[in-house]
């Protein structure tokens, strides 16, 4: 745990990467190979987990489908919460243009 907060190593790792990258730490073209090579071998990184899936397969079964419906209602909020936000940001964007529009053509009514 870092700092007393349960974040997993790889979201740490992941933030980390971006504050690197925003302070020019880092410059993303030299640590394109090693990029490259995690990406091609990203397979074997998920055998921890199956093997994980397997060992605890006997309570995983008795509970599948309430694991299955726990994933469908999640995939299910993350749509719309996805699609919610999206409108909001079209709305937006529309209210600002039209909102430039309106004040140019005050100000071009003005200059005549």
């Amino acid at each position: 745990m870092f700092a007393h907060l349960p974040i997993p190593g790889s979201i740490l790792g992941i933030i980390f990467l971006f504050l690197a990258f925003e302070m020019k730490l880092v410059d993303p073209e030299k640590i394109g190979a090693t990029g490259d090579f995690l990406l091609n071998n990203l397979t074997i990184l998920f055998v921890p987990a199956g093997v994980g899936l397997l060992e605890y397969y006997d309570d995983i079964a008795t509970i599948w489908p309430i694991l299955l419906g726990a994933v469908v209602v999640c995939a299910i909020v993350t749509m719309v919460a996805a699609g919610k936000t999206a409108e909001g940001v079209e709305a937006a964007i529309n209210y600002l243009q039209e909102r430039k529009i309106q004040k140019n053509e005050v100000e071009d009514n003005q200059v005549e």
